[in-house]
């Protein structure tokens, strides 16, 4: 029995993923539960486990390619498949398959049209070669339309006169003017890839590349979703964002305050940290912004799932601190320190990136004032943080140089109004501004 190897839905939000490498080659023993292939989903780069045990038959998606979610990719063929070639093979009993010309019978029923069979001989030797039988389905010359060792050698032959081109490879070729006719696969039966354009050339992999960049830029399964998701952003909310410039100079000595304190080798808050916690604190207060709206529901929720956005090369990530209200800024800070290390490496997983209930995305490190963070649907607000500088700010008539950071809350205007929100941020800025009543 042959078991197909399925692109895993791995992520929420996206229906492709890139498969980065196979840890097996095409007849290679596997194990059910041993690691087979990585792959990058829109978030994160992840491994895949064999969903069986026997000898790997087929790769029907080289690295680098990006499938959609739940394509087949691959087959396995299980322990005590493989065997000798029978001069009467016993079959189901198929009828005639109407798109082989030669087999005889009846046409075979609508449910079983999609069903490949293959004698074992043929099998092995597609598995030897490299040769995905699905290409051949349809094709088999023996009874009932059943695939035989002689179309397996017959596609072999054909594949020798003009095998497979795989797009990226049709376009360095056309980009570096290399003739397609002379350059032959690595792996027998296998498609002509960017490497094998490369290899009979005498300019690098990289240097293809490069070549064909200004003529298209394809975006990463990531970009794709982020994309998707702004847009749905601005189409599915009625996005309204509320400022305020807050004086954050005792937080500033807070937080100096207590790294001052810790021991050598001990976590070091960050502000992000400190602005976590008292975000949580607020958001106590104001239920109706930590909630999730599908059109229809408002589900408010006890605790504080907070998504924090994060800047990495393949996009926006944004992972879920989940409790953040029942954590301490210590605990925080460790928590928000592993994720964001994970988010960099992408080895976070999907239970790590959904279920937020409130977004917070600071920019204040890249030198960003202020600006208008867009709501991560379903949630219904997101809190924007700027950096802290010093300004001269007028208070009971005198001029102080204090330290001010700029806060921007976007909201859903179709469930949180604009006194709501107000209140909301209003209360945030107290607590930022006199952060040491917080502990009592």
């Amino acid at each position: 029995m042959t078991v197909e190897i399925h692109a895993p839905p791995l992520s929420q939000t996206a229906d492709t993923l890139v498969i980065l490498e196979w840890l097996k080659q095409v007849g290679d023993p596997v194990n059910k539960g041993e690691v087979l292939f990585k792959v990058e989903t829109d978030k994160a780069v992840l491994e895949v486990e064999s969903p069986a045990s026997g000898t790997l038959s087929a790769i029907l998606a080289d690295a680098g390619e990006e499938v959609k979610v739940r394509s087949v990719i691959g087959s396995i063929a299980e322990a005590g498949e493989a065997g000798g070639e029978t001069s009467n093979p016993v079959i189901p009993s198929l009828g005639e398959n109407t798109s082989s010309p030669g087999a005889a019978g009846e046409a075979l029923p609508l449910e079983r049209q999609n069903r490949l069979f293959a004698s074992p001989r043929a099998r092995q030797l597609a598995a030897l070669k490299g040769v995905p039988l699905e290409a051949l389905q349809g094709g088999g010359t023996g009874q009932g339309g059943l695939i035989v060792e002689r179309d397996v050698s017959a596609y072999l032959e054909q594949l020798k006169t003009k095998p497979r081109i795989t797009p990226l490879a049709r376009r360095m070729a056309e980009t570096t003017g290399v003739d397609l006719s002379k350059v032959t696969p690595a792996r027998p039966g296998g498609a002509i890839t960017k490497a094998d354009i490369a290899a009979s050339t005498n300019i690098g992999s990289e240097a293809l590349e490069s070549a064909l960049a200004p003529t298209a830029l394809r975006l990463t399964p990531t970009r794709k979703t982020i994309a998707r998701r702004m847009q749905e952003s601005h189409q599915l909310t009625a996005p309204v964002t509320y400022m305020s410039e807050v004086d954050a100079t005792r937080l500033v000595k807070l937080r100096k305050r207590i790294l001052g304190k810790l021991p050598d080798g001990a976590i070091r808050p960050t502000y992000t940290d400190f602005l976590i916690y008292l975000t949580c604190r607020a958001l106590a207060g104001h239920p109706a912004l930590n909630a999730t709206f599908d059109e229809e529901r408002l589900a408010l929720y006890e605790s504080v799932h907070l998504a924090l956005a994060v800047d990495t090369e393949r996009g926006l990530i944004v992972p879920v601190i989940r409790e953040a209200d029942r954590m301490g800024v210590e605990e925080i800070a460790r928590m928000r320190s592993d994720l964001v290390s994970r988010a960099l490496t992408g080895t976070l997983s999907p239970d790590e990136l959904s279920g937020g209930t409130f977004t917070l995305s600071n920019l204040g490190a890249l030198g960003i004032d202020h600006f208008t963070p867009l709501i991560n649907p379903p949630q219904v607000a997101i809190l924007g943080v700027g950096r802290i500088r010093e300004a001269p700010l007028a208070r009971k008539g005198k001029v102080r140089i204090r330290k001010l950071m700029g806060l921007a809350l976007t909201c859903d205007h179709r469930v949180v109004d604009g006194g709501p929100a107000a209140r909301f941020l209003q209360d945030l800025c107290s607590l930022v501004e006199t952060p040491d009543l917080i502990w009592l």
